[in-house]
């Protein structure tokens, strides 16, 4: 274990979830190394959901050779919830920062974070970054697209607000309390996708506050391409029937759940007209096209969950979805 013979536990723990990147894990703990606070003020915890590739391997050589208090757990694929909450359960600071797996820190992110929670100590209080592509990166349209009108970010909306509400708090680049987490962990039946929004509408509704400081900057080295991004969007239409069948009042406030008839004619004439619109320019009939196919993709994961759902109710002899829903509080943080 990579770890400064100490015994005084940290400020900060980073929880780092993370499943099949290990060509990006060495880029994540260099910039950690990088950092502008003390090295023994923070902690780095890496939890592998069951990566299939040499992400095992790629984490002990970084914890031979990295200078960080750096700690690795190894899990089952349980999905991103169950990840952090592992991270959560292994960490020993009482802030909590989450990143991702391919979000390169900027030198000064941690300070920020801490900074921001210097400022609000309250268990009430959480802090937010913004994720940027790295700015040395060449981006195709589509990319611009995804965070300036897509589906991926939305910071764009929030430039200059100094808090956020629950949809715009990214798990890619936020901090909280441990204690916070502890009470309010992450429900691990949301596999991928929405389990961010998830915990921000509830902890938004027990009050607490989310503090944005838009100049905390991770680098999102993962680049997208349209066919990628339709396969996210499936498996992200999925979770996003769990958080609707978990709290009914969200339908129509975050993603999509049905398409009307004529939307879909719509989209068929858009995917015919779409060669065209590439070869002449024509950006804003390429984004519509792009911004309905996904549309698409997240419905079909929608409604195969719901099915799914109905079905396992049916033999479970429940009454339906409805009837299945957990109480709040109900996600246990250490099992799935």
């Amino acid at each position: 274990m990579s770890e400064q013979a100490t015994d005084r536990a940290p400020l900060l723990s980073v929880v780092i979830p993370t499943y099949g990147k290990a060509e990006t894990l060495p880029l994540v703990v260099r910039a950690l190394e990088r950092q502008i606070v003390p090295r023994d003020a923070f902690e780095v915890v890496v939890i592998d959901d069951g990566s299939p590739d040499g992400t095992a391997g790629t984490l002990a050589r970084l914890i031979a050779e990295s200078p960080l208090r750096l700690r690795c757990f190894r899990q089952q694929n349980r999905g991103v919830s169950s990840a952090r909450n592992r991270g959560v359960l292994e960490s020993r600071g009482t802030i909590i920062l989450f990143i991702q797996d391919d979000i390169v820190a900027a030198p000064d992110l941690l300070s920020r974070h801490l900074a921001l929670h210097a400022r609000h100590p309250e268990v009430t209080a959480a802090a937010a970054g913004r994720v940027v592509w790295p700015p040395d990166w060449s981006l195709d349209h589509f990319m611009r697209w995804l965070d300036r009108g897509g589906p991926q970010f939305k910071y764009h909306e929030v430039t200059g607000q100094s808090t956020l509400d629950y949809r715009h708090f990214y798990t890619c680049n936020v901090s909280l309390k441990r204690a916070a987490l502890i009470a309010h962990p992450f429900d691990e039946e949301i596999v991928y996708g929405f389990e961010d929004i998830d915990l921000a509408y509830r902890l938004e509704a027990e009050g607490f506050v989310f503090h944005f400081d838009e100049l905390a900057l991770g680098y999102h080295h993962h680049r997208r391409s349209f066919e990628d991004f339709k396969r996210r969007q499936f498996t992200a239409g999925q979770s996003l029937y769990v958080l609707i069948r978990n709290h009914p009042e969200l339908e129509g406030k975050t993603g999509i759940v049905r398409i009307s008839a004529m939307k879909r004619l719509r989209t068929r004439m858009r995917g015919i007209a779409f060669p065209l619109a590439q070869r002449l320019g024509a950006s804003r009939m390429v984004e519509k096209y792009w911004q309905a196919e996904l549309d698409t993709q997240m419905v079909r994961g929608y409604r195969l969950a719901m099915e799914r759902d109905r079905a396992r109710a049916h033999s479970e002899g429940t009454g339906g979805p409805q009837e299945m829903r957990r109480p709040p509080g109900a996600a246990s943080i250490d099992t799935r």
